[in-house]
């Protein structure tokens, strides 16, 4: 990516939001046995009428990086895209299936060619601080990327 991109994306004000509903499909169980990947639960002791699907990192950190990947939506330059290179999130507190869920990303930081944005997730019912967290991206050219996937 040119470097007066970077400097334009630098400038920019890189925002957005989304909201999503947590669906069974996408929670995950916790103090209970999990399907995929399978396994028990920590806890020897647990009843499983303990257990409780709620909002997992797995599913948080794709609405995650879906919002951050929609908010650079016009920023690349033609032929480049963004690919996550990293994250760190942590959970606040939790929110079981059928909650509602707001996530924002908000681009925090230019390093060539990365680029990092600040996340952070709240609960629609009482606006309670979900998770926050960070996530980078790496803008790469398309092409080259492609090509250096193995087949």
């Amino acid at each position: 990516m040119p470097e007066d991109a970077f400097e334009a994306l630098a400038d920019a004000d890189v925002r957005n939001d989304a909201t999503f509903t947590l669906d069974a499909e996408h929670a995950t169980p916790v103090f209970g046995r999990q399907d995929d990947p399978p396994s028990d639960p920590a806890a020897t002791d647990v009843d499983p009428g303990e257990a409780v699907d709620v909002l997992g990192t797995s599913h948080l950190l794709a609405q995650f990086g879906a919002v951050a990947r929609e908010a650079l939506r016009g920023h690349l330059p033609e032929g480049h895209g963004a690919v996550e290179r990293g994250a760190s999130v942590s959970h606040l507190a939790p929110v079981g299936v059928d909650g509602d869920v707001t996530v924002t990303a908000t681009l925090v930081r230019v390093s060539r060619p990365d680029v990092r944005f600040a996340v952070r997730a709240e609960r629609e019912s009482d606006g309670a601080a979900v998770a926050t967290g960070d996530l980078t991206f790496r803008v790469v050219d398309r092409e080259r990327f492609r090509d250096s996937v193995p087949e």
